[in-house]
């Protein structure tokens, strides 16, 4: 059960499942997988954009309030490099998929100069 309790559990559970689902809609067309990573990854950039605006930046000047705990240290070093890392790399994916969708659509580099 600790492998079902952990972050890496959940996360490769839900690929998991986002695969199984793709399988039992019978998706093989490259383009609609493309489209779902794109859309995965655009998901995944937004979410970390609200967690950043509306939880990160306000626990943080709670924490500088707080003279009992770490303090804001301890979010600055432990939680923000990791969440900005997935931040970075989904913001990264949903543009250079984004980019590939218009290439196969458009049937090349046509296809991104159009757009």
């Amino acid at each position: 059960m600790s492998f079902i309790n952990s972050i890496q559990g959940k996360i490769l559970i839900g690929f998991i499942l986002a695969i199984a689902t793709m399988f039992a809609l019978d998706i093989t067309n490259t383009f609609t997988i493309t489209v779902w990573v794109h859309v995965m990854a655009g998901v995944l950039w937004i979410g970390l954009l609200y967690y950043f605006n509306f939880v990160q930046v306000p626990a943080m000047g709670e924490a500088l309030g707080d003279t009992d705990g770490p303090g804001p240290a301890a979010i600055g070093k432990y939680v923000a490099p990791r969440a900005l890392l997935w931040f970075r790399m989904a913001a990264a994916t949903t543009w250079l998929v984004g980019i590939s969708l218009l290439a196969q659509a458009g049937g090349g580099a046509a296809g991104i100069h159009l757009a």
